[in-house]
């Protein structure tokens, strides 16, 4: 099939065929009543999508597999293309530069292979058991490796020879390191857009062939696929950029599956040749559009020239267009029977030849508790009271969850009766096998909601309401926190949450902890049951824009406030500048790959302080596999000695630590003479960090460390923070209070004391979700005294505006904290106007400036 373009002559209205193109967007949807789209589609809005190509072809490919009328829509090529873009390569031989790729690569076949991740999963079950342990390399071997080796083997031999072929190698795991992250192809590179394109049109040709008889689709229409432009007038938009790459490859690519209708109200592409039509025909334009799309083109895309003054038929054709609808075809109950049939025959005879062994045997052990399942990660993931059942992993590396949740069970058994609410706590509270960075900073964050529940339930308040509190782990990265659909049978921790919403009177989530697009889905799931969502450590622009949930608030301030901070305190700190010369040069550590929170991070600070330093960036990122910190050490310490500039880190805190370990090693620049040190500062700091940073100081004696946090202790016992404080040591003893843990104690404050403002003087009422919403919208929370600043939430800040920020430094040799930077609504009520000290003070960053 060509590409259509269409245009109005001069003298008509040039919007009609950009509406022309929404009516038949509105006729491939799902029409009234029926569960099913028409065709699998996807539209490229110019005013809606940005990130360039790939960003494009990502919002192609998810439509179209989104919009399936039935079946599953499978790209391998395109995700396996697509991959690459995102993965690093290694260093040394050709065979070491390729592993980190095939790894990659590999971990990503298992997430879209069930049968495969399946195996996987077998192989980590059995070594879980005393009596099963030594069949697990064998097993890991048959499961796991050889269909590994299977795979690096079909990539490098046969696999998307294509590939191979369009970059000029000899196979695709060679071509790959031409196209990987970093290396010498960007991702807007014309020949990456092709491959990308081309994997892409491969995908959708095959699955409109590809009909077996034992294939409950074998008598089903085959799909036809559509991407629909509204306006292609912007030359560096993405429909602009998606209509052009098709046009240079379909000259020598078949895209007889892939139908593009485009829409321009000014000039056309040259590369649109007019369809030629005779005007003088009633239906001119419809004929030789139907015979170029049922007999195709020999150029690629075609120009339709509307006529100028033809409303008539416009108005005909968009009646048409919305009344003569394609019904798609829905699936049959005999649809199913043949390849059910053998599959059926085969698990029946199976059965009758084992049954008599199965029934005479015993279970060893009896299956885990359904809210909490062990995941292929090694992770227990789910949601639990404390004692039904249980998310940490055995061993060790469980501890500290482990006692957080016997904490939980306590308190929580301590409600004997009458009202209550559950608030549940959503945040990653486990790593992943394998990985061995600092403890979640879930952890801390709950064990502050934990002090303050505690406190609230053993006062005396009017409207008092008890709290529970349930704890939910979606595992490292926020991985099984949502619905995935590549990965349907996974876990959904928000689904299980919402399951229980009526059992366990849940009135709203708090924690998150993390801005990850899996935590905003999260957040959207929830918003869809109507549970309201109270979020701490959250600072991801895309968490409160435009496009967040409706139901989703944080205490924590954003990005655009973080950055402009840092810019101006590096800028202007005398401590900083003591180790520079001049206006400090930033060398930016940030994660490419963590766009939610670092890149976003990143994009604002250069932004904010680009006018006034210079700026070098580093990429380092948080995924195993991917930039290392000893890869990174060398180039860091040379970057830093050369400028004489201040390390910018704006990672996850819980990696801080490698790179710094990893700098400890790596000699040159990265061991300054005695009496110096290099400057750093970080977005946020590990929790060993704050609480004992004497060690800190001790352990990194080449160091000088500042780090944003949400708050500073004064000796003032009044001081929200000190009572926060007290309160945290009551149920935790020695362990370090931080602003970690006091966000999560704000945040079961805040909802407590909306719950009590709603609760009626009706014994019979109840308080729902919804009505938290309600009056957050309606009536908010201002002046709130919080250990992390004075807090106010409604329905027009989504946070804390000028939420508190402070800037503290660990001194050498000692690891004296010293408080450098107090800037926005302080736990004290003021709201300082500068920050500094003496003579020498800088005017405060403001949400408004």
């Amino acid at each position: 099939m060509p590409a259509l373009v269409l245009a109005r002559e001069d003298g008509g209205d040039v919007r009609a065929p950009a509406r022309l193109v929404r009516e038949y967007e509105h006729r491939l949807t799902r029409g009234r009543g029926d569960s099913l789209f028409q065709v699998p589609h996807a539209v490229l809005d110019d005013g809606t999508l940005d990130g360039g190509f790939v960003a494009a072809a990502d919002h192609v490919a998810q439509r179209f597999e989104l919009t399936m009328p039935s079946g599953t829509l499978r790209l391998p090529a395109f995700h396996t293309c697509r991959a690459v873009l995102d993965l690093a390569r290694g260093t040394g031989n050709l065979r070491a530069r390729q592993r980190p790729l095939l790894d990659g690569l590999y971990a990503a076949l298992l997430e879209r292979s069930r049968i495969l991740g399946l195996g996987d999963r077998l192989a980590g079950s059995f070594g879980q058991h005393t009596m099963t342990g030594w069949l697990q390399w064998i097993v890991s071997a048959l499961v796991v490796g050889l269909p590994k080796a299977c795979y690096g083997f079909y990539l490098r031999h046969w696999g998307l020879r294509w590939v191979s072929d369009e970059l000029g190698a000899s196979c695709f795991l060679d071509a790959a390191l031409a196209f990987c992250r970093e290396s010498d192809l960007g991702r807007e590179d014309p020949r990456v857009r092709r491959l990308l394109l081309r994997a892409l049109l491969d995908d959708v040709r095959r699955a409109t062939r590809r009909r077996t008889p034992l294939s409950h689709r074998w008598a089903r229409r085959r799909w036809a696929f559509v991407v629909l432009i509204p306006e292609i007038d912007d030359v560096n938009g993405p429909g602009r950029t998606f209509l052009g790459t098709f046009e240079q490859l379909a000259r020598d690519v078949s895209s007889e599956a892939l139908l593009i209708l485009a829409a321009c109200q000014g000039p056309p592409p040259d590369y649109a040749v007019p369809v030629g039509a005779d005007l003088t025909r009633p239906n001119g334009i419809a004929d030789r559009v139907y015979a170029l799309l049922g007999q195709g083109s020999d150029e690629p895309v075609r120009l339709v020239a509307l006529p100028a003054e033809d409303d008539d038929a416009e108005r005909s054709a968009e009646r048409g267009l919305t009344t003569h609808r394609v019904s798609a075809r829905k699936d049959r109950l005999l649809d199913w029977l043949r390849p059910s049939a053998l599959p059926v025959l085969a698990a029946v005879t199976v059965v009758g030849i084992l049954a008599p062994s199965l029934l005479g045997g015993k279970t060893s052990s009896s299956p885990a508790a359904p809210s909490c399942v062990k995941v292929t990660t090694g992770e227990r993931v789910g949601v639990t009271d404390g004692r039904e059942c249980d998310l940490a992993v055995p061993g060790p590396r469980g501890e500290e969850l482990r006692k957080l949740e016997q904490e939980v069970a306590e308190q929580n058994a301590q409600i004997t009766g009458g009202r209550y609410r559950t608030l549940v706590f959503l945040a990653p509270l486990s790593l992943q096998d394998g990985v061995y960075d600092d403890p979640p900073i879930g952890l801390q964050i709950l064990r502050g909601a934990i002090a303050q529940q505690r406190k609230l339930n053993s006062e005396g308040r009017q409207n008092k309401m008890p709290i529970r509190l349930l704890i939910a782990n979606p595992g490292q990265y926020f991985r099984y926190g949502a619905h995935r659909a590549y990965a349907p049978n996974d876990p959904d921790v928000s689904r299980m949450i919402i399951d229980r919403q009526g059992k366990d009177n849940i009135s709203a989530v708090i924690g998150l902890t993390q801005s990850r697009p899996e935590s905003l889905g999260a957040a959207r799931e929830l918003d869809a049951a109507g549970i309201p969502v109270v979020a701490n450590g959250v600072t991801g622009s895309a968490m409160v824009g435009p496009d967040s949930p409706q139901r989703y608030f944080q205490i924590s301030a954003p990005n655009n406030r973080v950055a402009s901070v840092l810019a101006e305190f590096v800028r202007n700190s005398p401590e900083v500048r003591a180790f520079t010369s001049g206006t400090p040069r930033a060398v930016v550590v940030y994660d490419p790959t963590d766009q939610y929170f670092s890149t976003d991070l990143k994009n604002l600070f250069v932004g904010a302080y680009s006018r006034y330093g210079g700026v070098d960036l580093v990429t380092y990122s948080e995924r195993p596999g991917a930039t290392t910190p000893a890869s990174i050490a060398t180039d860091v310490c040379n970057k830093v000695a050369a400028s004489r500039g201040v390390v910018v880190y704006l990672g996850r805190s819980g990696v801080l630590p490698s790179l710094l370990n990893a700098m400890r090693s790596a000699g040159g620049h990265c061991q300054p003479p005695e009496g110096s040190t290099i400057p750093l500062i970080a977005e946020s700091a590990p929790i060993d960090f704050q609480t004992d940073p004497r060690k800190t100081a001790q352990a990194y004696p080449y160091m000088t460390i500042f780090y944003e946090t949400a708050n500073a202790p004064t000796r003032d016992p009044r001081d929200p923070y000190a009572q926060f404080a007290r309160s945290f040591k009551t149920v935790f003893g020695s362990l370090g209070a931080d602003a970690d843990a006091a966000g999560g104690y704000d945040t079961v404050g805040i909802v407590t004391q909306v719950i009590e403002n709603v609760f009626p003087a009706s014994p019979d009422s109840d308080v729902r979700p919804n009505d938290i919403y309600l009056w957050l919208t309606a009536h908010g929370v201002s002046q709130y005294p919080g250990a992390s600043g004075v807090l106010q939430l409604d329905g027009k800040n989504k946070y804390p505006p000028d939420k508190a920020v402070f800037i503290r430094e660990i001194r050498q040799p000692d690891g004296s904290p010293v408080t450098l930077l107090s800037c926005g609504l302080l736990p004290n009520r003021q709201n300082p106007d500068h920050w500094g000290t003496g003579d020498l003070t800088f005017p405060c960053p403001r949400d408004h400036a």
